[in-house]
């Protein structure tokens, strides 16, 4: 049986309408150190939230389908990408004095209008963008999926369209791709990870010259075999043991959830529910990740490295439209760990500040005791002695 658990303080936004679930996000935009929230919906309306406002929004900006948070520009600040369903790219920057004479941005009431500093036509239909260095070339692209086809963009200050491909080809898998995700080898390479129905998951690693130029990408020989379609996917899970030791978690469309390590599958759990989203955190504050898998009517697992799980029910299992979690800032407060709910009543739901010692039972034996002082011997007892004292302790306690 897994052990459910409960979590009080929140706070409540209200942002209306249809949303896609890439289309949310925790990260630091405006580069203080601590996370906001960016969320952008059908309508064309992005939301900027902090801590417990509504500082930056933006409109009529059309059907946003993705969000990233990252340095794209590779400058050494977060840049806010957006993407929309009619093939628009918009790049929003908190600080960007230097690239324009006249400020955009200007205060309106409570909140600030926020205005893109660039704009650059991009394919349609693209359904997912991640940030990352994924041709291993030293600075981050913008990786995308959009259908069958995963293409891959880089920042040019001197090129016109300064998202600029990278890839020589576009790399057509002739299916519709449901998700894609990074994770980080051992060697400091990444690699993109793409989940393909009746195929399972492909590999990309890039190619690259000896001037460390990207080429293409390597043949596609690592191939992982899942039994069910991936609704998510989840890279650069650390685990731990050692740098590049970082896991990739997928949730399939029949209730399970495998985690890997490169192509090595780690370990299988079945869940209750069907999950739609798959986020990573540091829940219970022991250096490495969680994995938290959310299902459509707020049912959210919270998953370690050792397959101990506990769920949290959301609002009595309230439907919901989008999920994300990850860190976030009250005021005066650094990053804590964070849920964010979007219901179909347009309320956004922020969980901050969770706390989890641990997602396994733990008993007394866990904990160093010492029994010197209760044995008044300095040889430590065995482990049947042990359990014996403690059991006696209890029973003294309990009377």
């Amino acid at each position: 049986m897994v052990r459910t658990v409960s979590f009080v303080q929140s706070l409540t936004f209200n942002f209306e309408g249809s949303l896609f679930q890439e289309a949310i996000t925790l990260a630091d935009f405006d580069n203080d150190g601590t996370n906001e929230l960016c969320i952008g919906n059908v309508a064309g309306d992005l939301a900027v939230f902090k801590e417990n406002h509504l500082e930056w929004d933006a409109h009529n900006l059309g059907m946003i389908t993705c969000l990233s948070i990252g340095d794209i520009k590779n400058k050494g600040d977060n840049s806010l990408v957006v993407i929309t369903g009619e093939g628009l790219c918009y790049i929003y920057d908190h600080d960007y004095s230097n690239e324009i004479k006249s400020p955009e941005m200007f205060q309106e009431g409570d909140k600030k209008i926020l205005y893109h500093t660039y704009k650059q036509r991009f394919p349609l239909n693209i359904k997912q963008c991640i940030i990352a260095d994924v041709t291993n070339r030293g600075a981050n692209d913008l990786i995308v999926i959009l259908d069958t086809i995963v293409r891959i963009y880089s920042w040019d200050d001197d090129a016109d369209e300064k998202l600029k491909h990278q890839d020589r080809e576009i790399y057509n898998f002739e299916r519709q791709i449901d998700a894609i995700t990074v994770n980080t080898s051992k060697d400091g390479s990444q690699s993109i990870f793409v989940c393909i129905p009746s195929e399972g998951i492909r590999i990309l690693k890039a190619a690259r010259t000896e001037k460390n130029k990207f080429i293409q990408w390597d043949p596609l020989a690592q191939n992982v075999k899942l039994s069910s379609p991936v609704t998510d996917a989840i890279g650069n899970v650390r685990s731990g043991i050692g740098d590049g030791d970082n896991m990739v978690c997928f949730a399939t469309l029949d209730g399970l959830l495998k985690m890997y390590h490169e192509d090595e599958e780690l370990w299988t759990l079945p869940l209750d529910n069907p999950i739609f989203a798959l986020v990573k955190t540091d829940i219970d504050h022991d250096d490495t990740d969680e994995v938290i898998a959310c299902s459509w009517d707020g049912v959210t697992f919270f998953v370690d490295h050792n397959k101990n799980c506990v769920k949290f029910k959301f609002e009595a299992s309230v439907p919901i439209r989008a999920f994300c979690a990850g860190q976030y800032a009250m005021e005066g407060s650094d990053n804590k760990p964070a849920l964010v709910y979007v219901t179909f009543s347009g309320d956004v739901v922020i969980f901050y500040d969770v706390q989890l010692t641990s997602l396994g039972v733990q008993t007394l034996n866990d904990y160093a005791l010492d029994f010197s002082s209760i044995c008044d011997s300095d040889i430590p007892p065995s482990s049947k002695h042990r359990a014996k004292i403690i059991r006696n302790l209890l029973k003294n306690t309990s009377s």
